[in-house]
């Protein structure tokens, strides 16, 4: 996964943040985490934009969260669309 990661696969980016965020198979790192969510976004991972999303409101930062969401919307999640109603 880590090899794919280092060669750009957007998929191992956004894996590869849903490990870290859960401890699954490596130990619970959201500073990881959220480099690998970043890196699926750049890439055009809708939902790792929307991950991001939801980190940047997790830790207060409201303007930040609204931007990833939007992005995420405009890219086709309707899951993000739902978020910015609320």
């Amino acid at each position: 996964m880590n090899q794919a990661a280092k060669g750009g696969h957007i998929d191992a980016h956004y894996q590869l943040a849903h490990m870290y965020v859960n401890g699954e198979g490596v130990e619970q790192d959201m500073k990881r985490a959220f480099y690998h969510w970043e890196e699926a976004a750049i890439g055009g991972h809708h939902i790792a934009r929307f991950g991001l999303g939801l980190m940047e409101g997790n830790h207060g930062r409201h303007e930040r969260q609204v931007k990833h969401l939007i992005i995420a919307a405009n890219q086709g999640w309707g899951v993000a669309v739902e978020q910015l109603k609320m």
